[in-house]
C-alpha cells in the first residue's frame, strides 16, 4: 500500500503544479490545499524523508546564494528589524489574546503561533519569482534568521509549559549551544574548506559523485545541528554559505535542483496534511482581529525594521509586503498548544499562509502603484544567481 499512496499524492501533486502554471497561482498554493484535502485517505508518512530533505535543501540553496560577507552585512542590517519584529508581532497577539479572556498559557501559544514568518513559504517564494538579487532580500533572510533564533527559545519555554514547569538553565543553555556550534562549524568549514578545494575540484567530475557527496554532507550537518537540538536549516544554511565561496558552488546548485524541487512539492504537500483538524468554529471576531493585526502587525515592523536598515521606503514597504504568511514554525507550535487552540489555529494558519502568498505575489504592483515607479537601470545579475534568475 506504500507504493499505491506515494504514486497517488506524487501524481495528485502533479496535477496541483499543472493546473497552478496554467491559471497563474503560486504551485505551493493548491498543493497545500491538497494536503489538506487528502490527509485523511493518502497517508504518505513514508514520504516524511523527502519532506525533511525538501527544507534542508532550499536553506543549502539560499545559503549557495550568499557570501559570509553578505551574511555579516545581513545579521548588522537586520538585528534591528528583528527586534521590532518580535516586539510587535508577539506582543499585539499576546494582549488581544488576553483582552478576549484566553488564560496566559494560551494567550504565549497563541503568539508564538502568530509571531514567525514562513521560512520555507517565503524562501520558495523569492526563488520562484526571481527576487533573491533585490536589495531588500538580505532583510528579509535576516529576519528570518532571527525568528529561526527565537523560535528555538520560545520552543524551550513553549515545551516546559506542556510539562508544568520552565527552566531557565535549559532555555539558556540551548542559546549557548546553538550559537558556539554556529561559530564552530563557520571557522571549522572555513578552514577545511580551504584546505580541500583544489583536491574537490581534481577528483569532483560531477554527476553523481557531486550529489552523493553534497548530499551525504548536507544530512550529516543537518543531523549533528538537530541532534544538538538547534535547528537543522540553520545548519544547512551555513553549509550552503561554505560551498557558496568554492569553484564548484554552479555545479553543486544544478546537480541538486531537481531534487530540491521534488522535496519542496513534498513538503507543501505534507504541510497542508500536518494542519489539525477543524471540529468546530472558532470566535469568529477573535479570528478575524488576530489575521487583521498579524498583516497589518508584520508590515509595520517589517516597514520599520527596514527604515532601521538603512532601505528606501519603497524598499522597505516592498519587503513588508513579503513577510506575511505564517506556516510551519506556526504548525508546530499549534501541534503542542491546548487542544481547545488547535481549530483556531488551522483557520489562522491557512488563512495568513494563503493571503501572504497572494500579496507577495503582487507586492512590486502595489508598491509602485503607492510610490510611483522608478525607472528601470539595466542590473547585471551575479554569475551564480543566473540559474535561478
Amino acid at each position: 500500500m506504500a507504493l499505491l499512496y506515494s504514486g497517488l499524492a506524487l501524481f495528485l501533486i502533479y496535477v496541483s503544479i499543472f493546473l497552478s502554471k496554467r491559471f497563474g497561482i503560486p504551485s505551493l498554493i493548491p498543493i497545500i490545499f491538497l494536503g489538506i484535502l487528502t490527509k485523511d485517505f493518502i497517508h504518505a508518512e513514508h514520504l516524511q524523508f523527502f519532506v525533511e530533505l525538501g527544507l534542508i535543501l532550499l536553506f543549502f540553496f539560499i545559503g549557495l546564494e550568499f557570501n559570509m560577507e553578505k551574511l555579516k552585512s545581513m545579521t548588522t542590517k537586520s538585528w534591528k528589524a528583528g527586534i521590532a519584529d518580535f516586539i510587535i508581532n508577539f506582543s499585539l497577539p499576546f494582549g488581544l489574546a488576553l483582552l478576549f479572556g484566553f488564560n496566559l498559557t494560551e494567550s504565549l501559544f497563541l503568539a508564538a503561533i502568530a509571531y514567525p514568518s514562513s521560512t520555507s513559504i517565503i524562501a520558495k517564494l523569492l526563488i520562484d519569482y526571481k527576487r533573491l538579487i533585490n536589495p531588500e532580500t538580505e532583510l528579509i533572510l535576516g529576519i528570518l534568521i532571527f525568528e529561526d533564533i527565537i523560535a528555538i527559545i520560545l520552543l524551550s519555554v513553549l515545551f516546559g509549559l506542556t510539562k508544568g514547569a520552565v527552566s531557565f538553565t535549559d532555555v539558556v543553555s540551548n542559546i549557548v549551544i546553538m550559537f558556539f556550534a554556529v561559530a564552530l562549524s563557520i571557522v571549522l568549514g572555513k578552514l577545511i574548506l580551504t584546505n580541500i578545494t583544489s583536491y574537490l575540484e581534481r577528483v569532483l567530475t560531477g554527476g553523481e559523485d557531486l550529489i552523493l557527496l553534497m548530499l551525504g554532507l548536507l544530512l550529516l550537518v543537518a543531523g549533528v545541528f538537530h541532534s544538538l537540538g538547534i535547528s537543522e536549516v540553520l545548519g544547512a544554511f551555513i553549509l550552503g554559505l561554505m560551498f557558496g565561496e568554492t569553484p564548484f558552488a554552479e555545479d553543486i546548485e544544478k546537480s541538486l535542483h531537481d531534487l530540491k524541487e521534488l522535496s519542496m512539492a513534498i513538503f507543501f504537500y505534507n504541510f497542508g496534511t500536518s494542519i489539525p483538524e477543524i471540529k468546530q468554529l472558532p470566535n469568529p471576531l477573535f479570528l478575524l482581529l488576530l489575521i487583521v493585526i498579524s498583516i497589518f502587525g508584520k508590515i509595520g515592523s517589517t516597514y520599520i525594521g527596514g527604515l532601521l536598515a538603512g532601505l528606501s521606503p519603497k524598499l522597505s514597504f516592498r519587503a513588508a509586503l513579503e513577510m506575511i504568511p505564517r506556516g510551519e514554525f506556526s504548525i508546530v507550535v499549534s501541534a503542542m498548544a491546548p487542544k481547545a487552540l488547535q481549530p483556531l489555529s488551522a483557520i489562522y494558519i491557512i488563512a495568513t499562509a494563503v493571503i501572504g502568498s497572494i500579496i507577495f505575489i503582487y507586492a512590486p504592483q502595489l508598491v509602485d502603484k503607492i510610490f510611483g515607479k522608478t525607472k528601470k537601470r539595466k542590473k547585471e545579475v551575479p554569475e551564480y544567481l543566473k540559474d535561478l534568475v
